[in-house]
This record gives C-alpha cells, sequence and structure tokens, in this order.
C-alpha cells in the first residue's frame, strides 16, 4: 500500500516545551489523512537543551501530547525530545495512537553545536508499520553513511524508508540537501528529511528546506519557506519497480 507522510517545519521557541506543543496543535489543526507526522528534533526546546533541566522521564508529559495527537489523527507521530532513560539521550520517539511507541536514540551528538551530557545511542531501530520498514536517525547521523547504511538479507532490504529529523542551520543547508540526495540514490530508499525553520537563542538561523526524496534521490515533495505543513504519498510501486530494475542491493557490501 502507498503512504502519506506529513512533514511540519516549525519554528521553535527555546527552552519552552509548553508553547511549542501549543503552537504544534496550532499547526497541526487542520491535518488529516495521514498515516505519519513527522516533527524536527528537539522540538519542545530547541537545539541544544540541558538535560538535567529539559529531560522528561519515558511516559512523560510530550510523550503524552504525542500520544494525543496520534489518536487524535488516527496515525503515528514521531519526532525527537531531550529523554531520561537510565541516562540522558536525544531521543526520537516513534508515537502510534494505542500508546504503542518505540525509541532510538541519536548515535552521533553534535558535541561542537553543544550537544553535552547526553548519551549516543548504540542501536538502530526498524519499525515496521503498515507494511513498510521505516529507519529513523537524527540530524548529524546524516553525516555518517556507514552508520546510514541499508543492507538487503533474505530477500528483503532492511528497510524502505529513512526518516531525518533536525535542527540543520542555514549555513549548511548545502550539505543538508546533498546528504540526504545521497541517502537515498545509495540505500535504494525513500528519504523524509525534516528540519526547523527561525532564529534559535544564539541567533543560528535555520532555513528549513524540509523534503521527502524517492528511491532516486528526486524530489516528491518539500516544504515551502519558512513554516511549513505538507503531505507527501510514497508509492511502494514506485519503491519496487526501481529496485528491481536496478539490482545495486545483490552488489552492496
Amino acid at each position: 500500500m502507498d503512504l502519506r507522510v506529513t512533514c511540519v517545519q516549525s519554528d521553535v521557541i527555546a527552552r519552552d516545551p509548553e508553547a511549542n506543543r501549543r503552537h504544534l496543535d496550532e499547526m497541526l489543526k487542520n491535518v488529516e489523512n495521514t498515516d505519519i507526522i513527522v516533527l524536527p528534533e528537539t522540538f519542545t526546546t530547541g537545539f541544544p537543551a540541558d538535560p538535567n533541566e529539559f529531560a522528561e522521564e519515558v511516559g512523560g508529559v510530550t510523550m503524552q501530547w504525542m500520544q494525543a495527537k496520534a489518536k487524535e489523527k488516527n496515525c503515528a507521530v514521531c519526532g525527537t525530545i531531550v529523554l531520561k532513560n537510565n541516562g540522558f539521550y536525544n531521543s526520537f520517539i516513534w508515537m502510534e495512537p494505542d500508546g504503542r511507541h518505540l525509541i532510538y536514540n541519536k548515535r552521533h551528538l553534535f558535541t561542537m553545536g553543544g550537544e553535552l551530557g547526553l548519551n549516543p545511542g548504540q542501536e538502530r531501530i526498524t519499525i515496521e508499520y503498515k507494511g513498510w520498514r521505516i529507519r529513523p536517525f537524527v540530524c548529524y547521523d546524516l553525516r555518517f553513511p556507514v552508520w546510514d547504511r541499508n543492507s538487503f538479507k533474505d530477500g528483503k532490504f532492511e528497510y524502505d524508508i529513512a526518516i531525518f529529523t533536525a535542527e540543520w542551520p542555514k549555513k549548511k543547508s548545502e550539505v543538508w540537501n546533498t546528504l540526504l540526495r545521497a541517502r537515498a540514490i545509495e540505500n535504494q530508499a525513500f528519504v523524509i528529511g525534516v528540519n526547523r525553520v527561525g532564529i534559535d537563542d544564539s541567533n543560528i538561523e535555520y532555513k528549513g528546506e524540509s523534503m521527502v526524496l524517492n528511491v532516486k534521490g528526486r524530489v516528491v515533495e518539500q516544504a515551502a519557506p519558512g513554516e511549513s505543513v505538507f503531505t507527501a504519498e510514497l508509492s511502494e510501486f514506485e519503491l519496487e519497480a526501481f529496485r528491481q530494475y536496478f539490482v545495486v542491493s545483490k552488489d552492496w557490501d
């Protein structure tokens, strides 16, 4: 089956989780008939955030908000928050309407950008959802192709969709665009990149440029400038047809 994915390119109010949740309520007000809603990295606090002050417990207020939103929209909702879970992590939360959730902890911490006091994740996860296999990543992970690598085993690809949630600065926009396309092409998968916009409290500007790319690295849908909500439809037929036509998977390392 095809999959509808809604990307939310929002501004983020620094260090104010409640205000950000209210703001996202407004942005999501008219969203309907979608399968997945993808939010930016650290969508409740901005980046970076002191984990000693802003880390939430598993099942805390933001995860409760995500479940309520997933139930309201009858879809999965995902994005990252700072989480306390046997240590502090920048955690990608995948939340479904019935409360089923999965957590991926960001592997590559951007320490030069002040992402300190957190633990790096140790494991990738694969989400099985509506017949699709989804692999989540977070921001700086995009620069590490070995960690992002797909594989083909026992007649099955490890994943069909890679999701990258991010707070990626405007001055590195060319890198963002280039690497998203590269990850789609080299892994024969759809790639979803969701980035924030606005200017943070360190005067760093974010351009957004959120997009959904197909298996050939071509844009399926992309955000308008500024805050934007858009929905892309991912074609299972398109994905499988190209994989069967161009069987690069048999030559992967």
